[in-house]
């Protein structure tokens, strides 16, 4: 076999693993976990179940791909997240402070504007920290660690740029970024409510509330919120370059 034929075998499988991905996370929305199968997705993308088997040999490894997918696309939103809100910041009269603190509060406009664009995405992260199970074969969840520690290191990175810069009090950037992750997922999970009251319930006022709030709690003074907060108008995020 020459390398040229082996590029393009590598190339059909990479693709074929993609489009599988991509069924199991539109199945996932409709039929939740249980009814993820190994059949319902070979059946998605019009193939038969043996053939599915030479790609993911159980439905544990094909959750650790969707995982694998929704961490690294993730961090590449965030990344190209980042890098707008830069040079939006950097355009403003704002303090070193002030801008690491606005940075932080992005954070929470990063996960609703996530949470938007990838429904798919978000529905496996909640179903996955629903569900007390361990769905993932230790030898799946090592592939998986490396691209969350980044992603959480990126994140924690943020955070701790506004403790050096003195807009936060010093402390855990780690535990920081769980707390705050946990308080907008939190609010995310009232968004069914929101079809019963859309005029008072609204996911991403709730999520700037708790964020604010942990802000304070970690050492934010409330007029350096407001300002940064102020600083995050008419920022529009770019969409990341497909991957």
């Amino acid at each position: 076999m020459n390398v040229i034929h082996a590029e393009r075998l590598e190339r059909r499988r990479a693709l074929r693993e993609e489009a599988i991905v991509d069924a199991a996370l539109g199945l996932l929305a409709h039929e939740g976990l249980e009814g993820l199968t190994l059949q319902r997705v070979a059946g998605a993308i019009d193939c038969v179940p043996a053939a599915l088997y030479r790609y993911y040999p159980g439905k544990d490894a094909l959750v650790a791909a969707m995982q694998r997918r929704t961490v690294s696309a993730l961090h590449a939103r965030l990344t190209a997240f980042e890098a707008g809100l830069g040079a939006h910041l950097a355009g403003l009269d704002l303090t070193a402070r002030e801008r690491a603190l606005a940075a932080v509060l992005g954070l929470g406009r990063f996960f609703f504007d996530a949470h938007a664009a990838m429904p798919d995405a978000f529905r496996l992260v909640q179903a996955l920290l629903a569900d007390p199970r361990r769905l993932v074969g230790d030898a799946d969840a090592a592939r998986t660690a490396p691209l969350v520690a980044a992603l959480f290191a990126d994140l924690g990175r943020i955070v701790a740029e506004a403790a050096e810069r003195g807009a936060l009090e010093p402390g855990d950037a780690t535990l920081r970024v769980l707390v705050l992750w946990a308080a907008l997922q939190g609010a995310l999970s009232l968004e069914k409510l929101a079809r019963f009251e859309p005029a008072r319930i609204d996911v991403r006022a709730i999520g700037r509330a708790a964020q604010a709030a942990l802000l304070r709690g970690f050492g934010a003074r409330p007029a350096a919120l407001a300002r940064a907060l102020s600083a995050l108008d008419g920022f529009v995020p770019a969409e990341p370059p497909a991957t």
